[in-house]
């Protein structure tokens, strides 16, 4: 006899340099975007950076590329997250201000994202399920592309099925479980580390570097090269069972 589900939350850290794999055309709305995850309004650093975009006409791919970023940090850096100190000279660069403005700004949107809260259950339960496991005892996953062939990495909040045992007992086959590209992926995290052609892994984050991810699982290690996202693990489906 199986009981009601009942909802894990993954540990789950305020975003201090993050990443989104969000490949957003520079006419679309931020602020709806912002709006449908219950974000709060933009702050004045990510403001500077959309508008500098729009002036140069480019998108966040070549934004990033031109400034020695990956383009899911300049994505996220737009969707509220901050920068790291090293990080503020190639933005004044790309602002055409100095470090000091860069550092103001980042200061100002620090004080702001205090009040930053966890999205409710009811908006993950919504999520869509993309990709499908064709490696069940190497985690692999493969995401077909989807919106007439231009994407295969989701925009915002997905789903996946758990169709292999390589995460358990922490994530049981037959499950769901809830990514969300807008948290920046920590040591620790439980996530999936999408590379380039639509394949992604499972795994418990070691570490990333440069395009390539290290993750963990089933006891062993392995290296994800060409890494365009790694998207934490939120919220995950847990089924109690109760002999009868």
């Amino acid at each position: 006899m199986s009981s009601p589900l009942w909802w894990d939350w993954q540990a789950v850290n305020l975003p201090i340099d993050g990443h989104n794999v969000i490949d957003l055309q520079i006419c679309q709305s931020m602020a709806a975007i912002m709006s449908s995850r219950g974000t709060p309004s933009r702050t004045r650093f990510a403001q500077m950076l959309a508008a500098e975009q729009i002036k140069r006409g480019q998108t966040d791919r070549e934004v990033a590329e031109n400034h020695g970023w990956l383009q899911q940090t300049f994505s996220r850096w737009k969707l509220g997250s901050l920068p790291r100190q090293h990080m503020f000279a190639s933005i004044a660069s790309f602002l055409e201000t100095d470090e000091n403005a860069v550092r103001e700004m980042v200061e100002e949107a620090q004080e702001s994202a205090a009040s930053t809260k966890l999205p409710n259950v009811a908006a993950f339960n919504a999520a869509r399920v993309y990709g499908r496991v064709t490696d069940r005892k190497d985690g692999k996953y493969v995401f077909d592309a989807f919106n007439k062939g231009r994407k295969r990495i989701p925009d915002g909040r997905y789903a996946i099925l758990i169709d292999t045992k390589i995460m358990e007992p922490a994530l049981p086959v037959g499950t769901r479980a809830w990514l969300d590209p807008a948290i920046w992926p920590s040591p620790g995290n439980e996530v999936l580390a999408h590379a380039k052609g639509g394949a992604a892994w499972i795994g418990r984050l070691v570490g990333v570097s440069g395009t390539s991810a290290e993750i963990e699982r089933g006891g062993s290690t392995m290296t994800v090269r060409d890494v365009e996202g790694v998207h934490v693990i939120v919220l995950s489906e847990r089924v109690a069972r109760i002999n009868a």
